[in-house]
């Protein structure tokens, strides 16, 4: 579990984050300068390269995302299992140690997501999205 949330709170996944973002502001200006044809021809194979990039660090962002909700559903799972031993365990001897135990488990929630600046949350159901909206307005650009 340890390692899992080593992982997922990497240096590498928030550089690859600032770099969404980045090349994303990069992609608009693109879009919205006005370049010379010769500017456009050296400067398109760069935005492609950058452009695939960034989509494939964004979806292994989401990916990252989506692990730390089951991390965090396994961190709750095993307080359930530590309050049932425990309780097992102090039935025999004082209630005010398990009444501390209690108040430590209570206070040690680990309640962990990936937002994109507080807008939206990056997991499984946000690609679901993006990819679907993807797919319907390809569809749309070839039937027209």
């Amino acid at each position: 579990m340890h390692q899992n949330i080593e992982e997922v709170m990497s240096i590498s996944a928030f550089f690859a984050y600032v770099l969404v973002f980045v090349n994303f502001l990069s992609f608009f200006m693109l879009n919205t300068t006005d370049f010379s044809s010769i500017q456009l021809v050296l400067s398109l194979p760069i935005f492609i390269i950058g452009f695939l990039w960034t989509a494939s660090y964004f979806v292994k962002l989401t990916l990252t995302g989506s692990k730390l909700v089951d991390i965090c559903v396994m961190w709750q799972q095993l307080q359930m299992k530590l309050v049932k031993d425990c309780a097992k365990m102090y039935q025999s001897t004082s209630t005010e140690e398990f009444k501390y135990f209690l108040v430590f488990i209570k206070g040690s929630k680990l309640d962990l997501e990936f937002t994109g600046g507080g807008m939206f949350q990056l997991d499984r159901s946000l690609l679901l999205t993006m990819s679907s909206a993807i797919v319907s307005y390809s569809v749309l650009a070839v039937t027209f």
